[in-house]
């Protein structure tokens, strides 16, 4: 069975949030065979990456990766086997609604940074607000 992942991406800083999402999701597509949709709240950061992608359309495809304009006004549309939360970016409620009556229950990825920094210590352990 063809897993599909949905990756969620707010852009807050320059290029770290939006380079990994869209390096994650152009491996998992290429290298692993995977359908990727990838939802990105700004799609004018990535286009310096990936300079096909045009800000203004809010559905297109490049590199073998489904790229979705993530607005305010979050349509519900199926949910993916595997979702990927990327850097605390908070799912639109209207995906959790379809998460939550899903039968088959997706696996949800929450990705952060990780880092060597000794005031990281207390944070390690901790229980996820999910």
């Amino acid at each position: 069975m063809q897993l599909h992942w949905d990756i969620f991406c707010r852009v807050i800083d320059n290029y770290g949030d939006i380079g990994i999402c869209w390096r994650l999701a152009r491996q998992l597509a290429a290298e692993h065979g995977r359908q990727v949709r990838l939802w990105v709240d700004d799609l004018g950061s990535l286009q310096p990456l990936c300079p096909i992608v045009d800000p203004a359309r809010e559905r297109q495809s490049a590199q073998g990766v489904e790229i979705r304009h993530w607005g305010n006004q979050f349509a519900a549309e199926p949910c993916a086997e595997v979702v990927i939360e990327a850097f605390a970016c908070e799912l639109p409620e209207a995906y959790l609604q379809v998460m939550a009556r899903t039968e088959r229950k997706p696996c949800w990825v929450n990705l952060e940074y990780l880092t060597a920094e000794p005031w990281a210590e207390e944070w390690h352990g901790m229980a996820s607000p999910h």
